[in-house]
C-alpha cells in the first residue's frame, strides 16, 4: 500500500511538472475571433490598417516587442510613432482581456498576413506588462 501512494505520487508530481506543448494554431483560432470582435474595425480584415490613421498590423516590424504588444493591447497606446515609414499620431485605448485571450489575440496578430513571431504564452502577460519598453507611451 505505502509503495503503491509513493508510485501515485511519483507519477502526479512528474506529470504536473511537464511542460505541455503549447497548441499555437488553438490560439491562433481563438486569437481570430477576438481579432474579429475587437481589432478589425480599425487595422481591417487582413491587417492593413489604413495608412497615416490606423497602423498596419501586417508585416510590421514592430511586432517583434513581446513587452510593447502586451501594454498596447492591455494599457492602450498614444503618441507619435512610425510604421512602416508611415507617421501615426492617435491613440488606441486598451482592452479588458485575460492573459489567455491577450495571448491568443497576440499569436494570430503575430503569425499572421506574413508575421513570424515567437509564440506567446499566458505566463508570459504579466511579466511583460512589468518589463521597460523603449518608446512606449499609454493611453
Amino acid at each position: 500500500m505505502k509503495l503503491t501512494s509513493i508510485l501515485f505520487l511519483l507519477v502526479a508530481i512528474s506529470l504536473l511538472s511537464f511542460d505541455q506543448a503549447f497548441d499555437l494554431k488553438a490560439s491562433m483560432e481563438r486569437g481570430k475571433s477576438i481579432y474579429e470582435a475587437q481589432c478589425i474595425t480599425c487595422h481591417m480584415a487582413e491587417g492593413e490598417g489604413i495608412p497615416g490613421v490606423f497602423p498596419p498590423l501586417a508585416k510590421a516590424e514592430y511586432l517583434a516587442d513581446k513587452n510593447r504588444l502586451v501594454k498596447v493591447v492591455l494599457q492602450g497606446v498614444r503618441g507619435e510613432m512610425n510604421i512602416n515609414g508611415t507617421d501615426y499620431n492617435g491613440e488606441m485605448t486598451g482592452f479588458s482581456l485575460s492573459d489567455q485571450e491577450t495571448a491568443d489575440v497576440l499569436n494570430y496578430i503575430c503569425n499572421t498576413w506574413g508575421n513570424k513571431a515567437a509564440t506567446i504564452k499566458p505566463a508570459d502577460i504579466q511579466p511583460a506588462l512589468k518589463a521597460a519598453s523603449k518608446n512606449y507611451q499609454p493611453y
